[in-house]
């Protein structure tokens, strides 16, 4: 079996010590892999960088040379026969749904971060020992087999589960069916409890309804409620971590609402990405980039799918479902990525730039714009008397529950089928997927088909809507709508010291890396970035339809 122990001697310089024990079964050279990503973030992010005071011993209390062969690949003298034990320092310094981090008050990690994996021993049994006194309220995604012990069956869960110790943490549960559902919060909870479980077991049994099954037994949700703005989610197969703050303004039912909406995205992911994955991504291979196309399907279907399970169970209402995806649209409608890049090509590049908003008009967001091409196929599906959410449990049982993987071919398979006629979806498909065609005219159109109507506002910030300029308050230009005339005449960074208005057009003084530039934008009769609103304009069965 291998083991890890995890220490924390000094909370205070957010050290983790960490040992790792294992038999060496191999007669050759023994190789550690740190991962260098992790599950949910398509993006390098190197945890070697926080590894310090690495060393390896035999069983004998001898040195066992090695060295590093890659940049998070260490490699050891042989060494058969023997018990190894390899010691090092992780710094867990880092608070988010996705990290690691250690204060008087808690050590958490998730354990892609600071676990090794023993290349050839992949499927061994693994145990995880916290050694933390000090933090007496204990808990992990891992199976429990005693006291401060957990267990992984392969390195794959090992890498896929979270670890919590802390000195007090809130923990409530709820069961739907065969599954009992975890809350663990840490942090001061400002909310009603019974309201709150009320809201996640709702809509917990409206996706179990709609898969059939839950994935598993057990599924723990951890918040960490902090006193500072934050707000992520990272999910587990058998559960999902989400940071969010501040802990307080939960007493908001926006804010609540927030909250709710990244919960029910998580659990989503219990299916989808956790068992329902692409190929290329089964197994996990941590050690480089792994890439694939199928961005819509990982981050968008979910994105849709987390609110829109909120309204089906009934936690939100039309109104607040509306709010939320007014936001995602009007995300959309200011940025123009499309014209450039398709979603299939910046799924494949989400490990240059898919989390950061990098060059203009570059690339599209997988979650917002996979969100509205995935409500596009909703809407389509349910026109010809199915759901995407048929689609979805037909991708369950074929993909996720033998947990075999998808290819793309597979996934458009199990959407062509559902329409009576191929070219439709094929043509959906090669134009907005593959393609470069603007979304906005079909979206309009299948909203109206439900009785919905995205109405376009021109606000009272002229700047934005009449010259297609955004700025900061301060005056700094920060986005030109690629169809102004001030897209040939300002840049962004540039910052307005003072204008004038007048029925020539506006003339800008701007401060360009201490240059002063004089700009005359000429009168044109066009507006930009509109204001999207949705409106119910009536109730159609389709609508009824879709909300059940």
């Amino acid at each position: 079996m291998i083991q890890f122990k995890i220490s924390c001697s000094n909370p205070a310089s957010q050290f983790l010590e960490i040992e790792l024990t294992f038999e060496n079964s191999s007669k050759g050279e023994v190789i550690l892999q740190l991962p260098a990503w992790r599950a949910g973030r398509y993006q390098l992010a190197n945890y070697a960088q926080n590894i310090r005071k690495f060393s390896v011993m035999d069983d004998k209390g001898n040195h066992v040379p090695f060295k590093k062969t890659t940049k998070d690949r260490w490699t050891l003298a042989q060494s058969p026969d023997q018990i190894i034990l390899i010691s090092y320092e992780y710094w867990a310094g880092k608070m988010d749904a996705g990290s690691a981090w250690t204060d008087d008050q808690q050590v958490y990690a998730n354990l892609v971060n600071c676990c090794f994996e023993v290349l050839g021993q992949r499927e061994q049994e693994i145990e995880v020992y916290l050694n933390l006194p000090e933090y007496p309220e204990q808990l992990s995604t891992l199976i429990p087999c005693g006291t401060s012990r957990w267990k992984a069956h392969s390195y794959q869960m090992l890498a896929d589960s979270t670890i919590l110790a802390a000195k007090s943490i809130t923990h409530w549960t709820y069961q739907v069916e065969s599954t009992l559902f975890h809350i663990w919060i840490h942090g001061e909870v400002h909310f009603e409890k019974e309201l709150f479980l009320n809201r996640f077991e709702a809509f917990s049994k409206r996706l179990i309804v709609d898969f059939g099954e839950f994935p598993e037994e057990e599924y723990h949700f951890i918040f960490q409620l902090l006193s500072y703005p934050h707000y992520h989610g990272v999910e587990h197969r058998r559960g999902t971590v989400i940071t969010f703050g501040p802990a307080e303004s939960l007493t908001d039912p926006h804010q609540m609402e927030e909250l709710l909406g990244v919960s029910c995205h998580e659990l989503y992911h219990a299916w989808n990405v956790c068992r329902i994955r692409p190929k290329e991504l089964l197994p996990y291979d941590f050690s480089k980039e792994t890439y694939t196309q199928a961005g819509l399907i990982l981050e968008g279907v979910t994105t849709y799918m987390g609110d829109l399970y909120l309204l089906k169970s009934g936690v939100y209402d039309l109104p607040a479902y509306l709010r939320h995806l007014e936001k995602i649209i009007a995300r959309e409608a200011s940025h123009f990525g499309w014209k450039n890049y398709t979603i299939a090509a910046s799924s494949f590049d989400l490990w240059i730039d898919g989390y950061i908003s990098g060059i203009p008009d570059r690339k599209v967001n997988i979650y917002s714009r996979g969100a509205l091409l995935a409500m596009c196929l909703d809407l389509m599906l349910i026109r010809h008397g199915s759901s995407l959410s048929e689609v979805m449990k037909q991708a369950w049982i074929s993909f996720g529950k033998p947990f075999i993987g998808y290819q793309w071919e597979d996934f458009e398979q199990l959407i062509v089928e559902k329409f009576p006629e191929k070219a439709e979806p094929l043509n959906f498909l090669s134009n907005h997927v593959f393609g470069y065609q603007d979304l906005f005219p079909l979206l309009k159109s299948l909203l109206h088909e439900i009785g919905l109507e995205l109405v376009e506002r021109i606000g009272t910030d002229r700047f934005l809507h009449h010259w297609g300029i955004r700025k900061t308050d301060d005056g700094v230009i920060t986005q030109i709508h690629p169809g102004a005339t001030a897209h040939n005449l300002v840049m962004r960074n540039d910052k307005i010291l003072d204008w004038v208005e007048d029925n020539i057009g506006l003339h800008l003084n701007l401060d360009r890396l201490g240059r002063t530039v004089r700009v005359l934008i000429p009168l044109v009769s066009r507006t930009f970035f509109p204001e999207m609103k949705l409106e119910l304009d009536h109730l159609t069965p389709a609508l009824e339809r879709w909300m059940k």
